[in-house]
């Protein structure tokens, strides 16, 4: 009987151990899906942002061409480097992250300064749109008038930059600009984008030094010690560790942590190790605490 007993426990736990696989198997498929869930969500939130933005624009130009104050000529010219050649229609990007930019506001430009936008605008340069249908030559013009005095400026990227923040290419204008030095072409290496440092300080983008683990959803600075304890210390680290083994550290470390649920880290890590900050934001957009 008792050799009867001991088969039957030894056949209990291997069920169990198949059974926790299995567990295990549909809790990383849940956190998947829900990762496709929340991206699938932001792109709706972004496709719904894109079809306010085009009727709004089809409103306005309605109006406009109504009102006979639209040259379709400088449009179809507009959005090159200095007005050199025309550039193909911009198709619109809107994006929450970039809603909080306004036409007018020309101090995203690279180069622009309080300064330098309130001369522009004295010359009816108001707008992005407008400075995007200029050329570098009209632009140098209003320069001259202020004689020597901003001699030493370059505009000749302004009418690029500002093509793409009109055409809602924002992510195009940050790379421009981080191959930028103060709006010129001559910068040795990479810079910050003008862009992003705005961004940034409005708190519509977050920043975060590399392999900062307080990047993910869910994570303090005191869960951060603890993953830096046990071994996790970059991105990449926490995207290649298994939600069981995040849950077992966790653990370890006493009830305070009891409430943590690492289900969408090791997911969230992985964009942020990938440089899809973009992603990850929009993620983290629908997760509660992490989750």
């Amino acid at each position: 009987m008792y050799a009867d007993m001991e088969a039957k426990v030894s056949g209990l736990n291997t069920k169990v151990s198949g059974l926790e696989s299995d567990l295990a198997a549909c809790r990383k498929g849940r956190a998947e899906i829900d990762g496709d869930l929340a991206l699938t969500k932001g792109r709706m939130r972004e496709m719904e942002a894109e079809l306010q933005s085009a009727k709004k624009s089809l409103a306005s130009s309605k109006a406009s061409m109504g009102a006979g104050s639209v040259d379709a000529a400088s449009i179809a010219s507009g959005f090159a480097a200095g007005g050199a050649k025309a550039a193909e229609p911009a198709k619109a990007q809107a994006s929450s992250v970039y809603s909080s930019i306004k036409n007018d506001n020309l101090q995203i430009i690279e180069g622009i300064g309080p300064k330098m936008e309130a001369v522009l605008k004295e010359n009816g340069v108001s707008s992005l749109a407008l400075l995007g249908v200029k050329s570098t030559a009209d632009i140098q013009a209003i320069l001259d008038k202020y004689g020597d005095k901003y001699k030493i400026i370059d505009p000749t990227t302004w009418v690029q930059q500002s093509g793409l923040a009109a055409g809602g290419k924002w992510e195009e204008l940050i790379d421009l600009q981080k191959r930028l030095d103060t709006g010129k072409t001559d910068a040795k290496g990479m810079t910050d984008s003008k862009l992003e440092k705005i961004l940034i300080k409005s708190g519509a983008i977050k920043a975060f030094k590399q392999d900062d683990l307080k990047a993910v959803e869910g994570i303090g600075p005191a869960i951060e010690k603890l993953m830096h304890a046990a071994g996790i210390k970059t991105w990449r680290d926490m995207a290649t560790s298994s939600v069981e083994r995040l849950k077992e550290i966790l653990d370890d470390a006493g009830s305070r942590f009891k409430l943590a649920d690492p289900g969408t880290w090791p997911k969230q890590a992985e964009m942020a190790a990938d440089g899809k900050f973009k992603e990850l934001q929009e993620y983290q957009d629908f997760l509660q605490g992490g989750r």
